[in-house]
């Protein structure tokens, strides 16, 4: 029955996430330590669940650098222009628009049309539009966006001779991004999967009521306090495996690996099937 129901909430994710793709480097390797059985299991599931959200996120960044260098021959408004945003928004059904903006961080052209309200907004204070204006790539946590919903902005620089002349941002929802990456990984298994940010925030998980919680939320734990602390390391620590004691006669295996881009890093967890 769990299973059933973690499938169901995925393929919901999946079928809005359908054409996930691309190529990029391989994770780090599996989690440290001596691993028994469960462990094997938990670790091969993390493995394939990273390899597959790293290159989801490397092919987005690689059309959004594409759109970056197209919108330096097109500039960043009039019809080239919003045709260039309308193949960008259009990399993955995770993906819902993409704007250029100009060297003040003000929106000034915005595809597909449903979100030409955000023309004129000044999106300065993102720190992914900080980040191209200063001419680097960069990738924002989960966050309010001026479409009207939470997600995630990934901004490139656009140049000219002079410098940079703006910058392009593309905006996607991560726990559809991630959805097909963990239905691969779960195969025939029943672990739970999330992603967390680090600064606690979970951007995805198995069980889709999780989402936008946070992981350091101590109190959710209980009198169980190596769990809060648990928490806290998974955060702080880019990856490993530890055991943790349900009760007095269960434990389990959690192990976790980094993904990200641009110095944004999300935590990928497998926790053991309960």
């Amino acid at each position: 029955m769990k299973r059933l129901l973690i499938l169901s909430g995925l393929l919901v994710l999946v079928l809005a996430a359908a054409g996930c793709t691309g190529a990029g480097p391989g994770p780090s390797g599996p989690a440290g330590g001596t691993p028994s059985i469960t462990d094997e299991t938990v670790n091969d599931t993390l493995r394939v669940f990273v390899t597959e959200a790293q290159r989801s996120l490397d092919a987005l960044d690689a059309n959004t650098s594409s759109a970056a260098s197209a919108l330096a021959r097109t500039g960043l408004s009039g019809r080239d222009a919003e045709d260039v945003l309308l193949s960008l928004s259009r990399s993955g059904n995770y993906t819902s628009d993409a704007v250029t903006f100009d060297p003040n961080g003000v929106v000034v052209a915005v595809m597909p049309e449903d979100y030409q309200f955000a023309i004129g907004a000044n999106i300065h204070g993102a720190s992914n539009i900080r980040a191209a204006l200063n001419g680097t790539p960069g990738m924002s946590p989960r966050i309010n966006l001026v479409e009207g919903f939470r997600g995630v902005a990934l901004a490139h620089p656009v140049m000219n001779a002079s410098g940079v002349a703006g910058g392009v941002s593309v905006v996607f929802r991560p726990e559809r991004m991630l959805a097909p990456a963990a239905l691969k990984a779960l195969g025939n298994g029943s672990h739970a999967l999330s992603a967390v940010q680090t600064d606690g925030t979970i951007i995805f998980d198995t069980d889709l009521g999780q989402i936008g919680r946070s992981m350091l939320n101590a109190t959710q734990y209980g009198s169980a306090t190596d769990l809060a602390e648990l928490a806290r390391t998974i955060v702080s620590t880019p990856s490993g495996i530890r055991q943790y004691r349900v009760n007095e006669t269960t434990s389990r295996t959690i192990a976790w690996q980094t993904v990200g881009l641009h110095g944004t890093e999300w935590r990928l967890v497998v926790n053991q099937a309960r």
